[in-house]
């Protein structure tokens, strides 16, 4: 109940200026738009009739198909979002808009959806975001910002300079952000005991295949390996790497902890749960169908996969501790030795975004309480 008060408090500060400009997400990060809803460019709402429950109604009888791909399995989280906004789509729409949903990578690996998604064969994607994804998104990639899924969904929310900022650099790459929430952290998993910012010396990790995972690791002591996520089970099983990070869910879905002995709450990167469309697509849609759009994705998918993904998270966590696995909590103090051993990282990440985009980052997350 105090995480729902939470996201809720948080949701209704940063979404009132993107309320008032009629759920316009991708308007220019400077100057602050004042534009009235009928103003906007690119807004839809000004066509459609407003329905009961605040919800634009559907005046359109075209026939919309939409294809979401994604690699996770159907037991993830990022699959049950993917079916309450198809859920919603398809029931508000009277059966007009449909999402086929293909699970598992069954289109494609994580790159090649990628790719389709910007060049409009399938229409909608959902993933996390960062230098992996383009070297603009680098600022995602910082450690030890903030300490909680509160402060970073403050960070992200609508309306702030950092989520209009991020959602330009999607419309450059061809995509629109239909929603941008946190979905937990990256945390360690090791058969070493680490139980200070000390103990971490030596650590043999595996890490992402992004030059700043690697120099943040390095930085503090560790020894950075990049393995293909299809191979560290295998890694870790012949002790190639004695340590791993992934979010909870995915430590327990991939089943990793298997071969691990500890949880290790180093909170030190937040993960970002995202949906995405072919923008050229998202343009093209009746004015009515663009409005359900995007008014499902701000008033029902936003606070829907916040909550779904922290929930998964800690059924992952309990689920491991009930299968063997101790827990450890890092302290304040480690945290922020973390945060100051990584300049380099900052440092690598800022020469990536350059000088704005570090600077919207970070005054996000101290505005945040980071």
């Amino acid at each position: 109940m105090k995480r729902n008060k939470l996201f809720a408090m948080a949701l209704v500060v940063a979404m009132i200026p993107v309320m008032t400009a009629c759920l316009q997400n991708n308007a220019p990060a400077s100057g602050g738009s004042e534009l009235s809803a009928e103003a906007q460019p690119g807004t839809s709402a000004a066509s459609a009739v407003v329905g009961a429950d605040g919800a634009p109604a559907i005046t359109s009888t075209d026939k919309i198909d939409m294809i979401w791909s994604h690699n996770s399995p159907e037991s993830s989280a990022g699959h049950k979002i993917a079916l309450k906004f198809k859920n919603e789509l398809e029931s508000r729409s009277n059966g007009n808009i449909t999402v086929t949903i293909y699970a598992n990578g069954e289109l494609g690996s994580v790159p090649e959806n990628d790719q389709a998604l910007r060049e409009g064969s399938i229409q909608i994607g959902s993933g996390t975001s960062g230098g992996l994804i383009d070297k603009r998104l680098s600022y995602f990639d910082a450690p030890n910002l903030v300490s909680s899924n509160e402060q970073a969904l403050a960070m992200i929310g609508r309306g702030t300079d950092l989520f209009q900022y991020t959602a330009r650099i999607y419309n450059d790459m061809g995509l629109q952000v239909l929603s941008l929430v946190p979905g937990g952290f990256r945390e360690t998993s090791s058969n070493k005991e680490i139980r200070s910012f000390d103990d971490l010396k030596g650590l043999k990790i595996r890490t992402l295949e992004n030059p700043t995972a690697v120099a943040y690791w390095q930085s503090w002591g560790c020894n950075p390996t990049p393995v293909a996520f299809n191979d560290l089970y295998l890694a870790l099983k012949q002790g190639f790497v004695e340590a791993q990070e992934n979010a909870y869910n995915t430590i327990f879905s991939a089943k990793l902890y298997e071969r691990q002995k500890y949880i290790v709450n180093t909170h030190h990167v937040i993960m970002w749960s995202g949906i995405y469309m072919n923008k050229a697509f998202y343009d093209s849609l009746p004015d009515d169908y663009r409005a359900l759009l995007d008014w499902v994705c701000v008033n029902v998918m936003d606070a829907y996969a916040y909550e779904r993904n922290i929930a998964d998270n800690e059924e992952a966590l309990r689920a491991m501790k009930d299968a063997g696995l101790e827990v450890i909590d890092l302290t304040e103090e480690d945290y922020a030795r973390m945060r100051e051993a990584a300049a380099p990282a900052y440092q690598m990440i800022r020469n990536d975004v350059g000088d704005e985009a570090m600077n919207i980052f970070e005054a996000a997350a101290a505005a945040a309480g980071g």
